[in-house]
């Protein structure tokens, strides 16, 4: 796979999930909209957070660390053992899902209780036990997404699996507005589930195209052990900023009531970068190392892990500095209004910067980590979200409770977790990372977010509409850096203006 094909799907990755993501901002402003932040928000995002956490985990980088190098090598090698591998997986997998499942919904009230000890106080644990119990199903729903993700990404299909979670937030405006009169906030319980399942047939007619057949099957393959063997480390090591988020749950839920929604509409609109680019750095890179390691292509391996570290830092600086210096009129436009207040922007906004803060570390991980996995070691990435779990927790508590930090402390522990386990790679990576010019393109990258910041700030003062200032800033903030970087001949940009050029000339 060429440094122009592995970046083209990025590309179609980063323009799906950019859909889904916009999306899922709509989702937000409906749900703000109608429900406000409150106990009785925390109990539902309380309740969603827990499947969606595992969601997080298989979908967004875990099962494909451990499926796509022996899925890849058996493809090249062994066709029909590809096929017979890949029908017994599917069939134990679902399996292994189905009992988690029931597990949470018997065990809801304890789970919760875990999760959220503070509600009970607030007199929402009985609700947030209820939701659980509508909503954990969604867990296989989105098993078999990322299964059948994880397959067409093999076949290089990336925009279809990554905009299927267009159709979970249609869904929970859908039903937010068509069912909260009746059911109130269980009505986006029901929306996740019927969501779950439009994603899982959005896929389906790609996989019939690309004639992939999975049968019943539930044979103990030596690939089927190695798998899971691989997957439950895999799990841990990206699970990182997830396990983080749930410390901050647990202590947000004994703060002021509405914190633990300030934290998930921060994190939110955090994950728009990291979901738009750095995941799809992730995925695609991973198939890109996972195919150049079954050709022992040593050479095209490095260059396209290197181009990935580059391509974060590239994306990651100016999301950081912009959600920093926007920040708060992005909140502001996308959600206060109804039942969001004012006062509720400046709480959100103070846990975007703490989240922001750890952007570039969170971005960077994510190459790193699929040029282990690539190679089959699972247990460095493992060790890494140890010690970055240990870190955000240990920080969460100081930040939390003892420096009175609040939302901003929490969330600023959550970053600190995430850089502490990118160091971790960094200093255990047996790579050749191209050190002096992924430093180089920090610099370079710094000066373009400097310039652009700049910018930004002659616009607030120029534009005191928040829509324009928020659209403006977004678009000529971006067209400023791109073409800062392009001057100072930052390489990603070098790049991709070569690729414009290209397809022009070619027209």
């Amino acid at each position: 796979m060429s440094k122009s094909h592995f970046l083209k799907n990025t590309f179609f990755f980063s323009v799906a999930t950019l859909i889904s993501r916009i999306l899922g901002y709509l989702r937000d402003a409906t749900v703000a909209y109608i429900f406000g932040a409150n106990p009785l928000t925390d109990a539902f995002f309380v309740a969603w957070r827990i499947p969606n956490t595992l969601r997080q985990l298989i979908a967004e980088g875990s099962f494909n660390a451990a499926f796509i190098p022996i899925f890849s090598d058996l493809t090249k090698n062994s066709p029909d053992n590809a096929k017979r591998y890949l029908s017994s997986l599917f069939s134990i997998y679902t399996l292994v899902l189905s009992v988690i499942t029931v597990f949470a919904v018997i065990f809801s009230d304890f789970i919760v209780g875990i999760i959220a000890p503070g509600l009970s106080e607030k007199g929402t644990l009985e609700e947030a036990s209820a939701l659980l119990k509508i909503v954990f199903p969604y867990l296989i729903l989105v098993g078999w997404v990322s299964f059948f993700m994880a397959v067409l990404n093999t076949k290089d299909r990336f925009f279809i699996p990554a905009v299927s979670p267009a159709v979970l937030n249609l869904s929970f405006i859908f039903f937010a507005f068509m069912l909260s009169p009746y059911y109130g906030i269980y009505s986006l319980a029901f929306g996740a589930v019927v969501g779950g399942v439009l994603q899982v047939l959005i896929q389906i007619p790609l996989l019939i195209k690309e004639r992939i057949k999975i049968n019943l099957s539930f044979r103990l393959l030596p690939e089927i052990k190695e798998t899971f063997k691989r997957l439950i480390p895999a799990f841990a090591s990206f699970g990182v900023s997830q396990f983080a988020f749930i410390v901050d749950t647990v202590i947000a839920s004994f703060l002021v009531g509405g914190a633990i929604s300030y934290l998930y509409y921060a994190n939110r609109i955090f994950q728009l970068p990291i979901g738009i680019f750095a995941i799809g750095v992730g995925n695609a890179l991973l198939v890109s190392l996972s195919k150049h390691r079954s050709e022992n292509n040593t050479t095209a391996f490095m260059n396209d892990l290197n181009t990935g570290l580059r391509f974060a830092v590239f994306i990651s600086v100016p999301a950081t500095l912009g959600m920093i210096i926007l920040g708060k009129e992005i909140i502001t436009a996308l959600l206060q209004r109804g039942s969001f207040s004012s006062s509720d922007t400046e709480m959100t906004y103070l846990a975007l910067i703490g989240y922001s803060i750890g952007l570039t570390g969170y971005a960077l991980t994510r190459p790193l980590k699929s040029a282990f996995f690539s190679v089959g070691d699972t247990k460095t990435p493992l060790y890494s979200t140890v010690f970055g779990l240990l870190v955000s927790i240990i920080l969460a508590l100081i930040f939390g409770f003892l420096l009175n930090w609040g939302v901003f402390g929490l969330a600023l522990a959550s970053s600190a977790g995430g850089i502490s386990g990118f160091l971790y790679l960094t200093f255990f990576s047996r790579f050749k990372i191209d050190v002096v010019e992924l430093f180089k393109t920090f610099l370079k990258t710094s000066f373009s977010g400097i310039v652009m910041i700049i910018f930004i700030l002659i616009l607030k003062k120029m534009v005191t509409n928040i829509y324009l200032q928020v659209f403006a800033g977004v678009v000529l903030g971006a067209s400023v850096y791109f073409l800062t970087s392009y001057l100072v001949k930052e390489k990603s940009a070098l790049f991709f203006a070569d690729a414009v050029r290209k397809k022009f000339i070619r027209r």
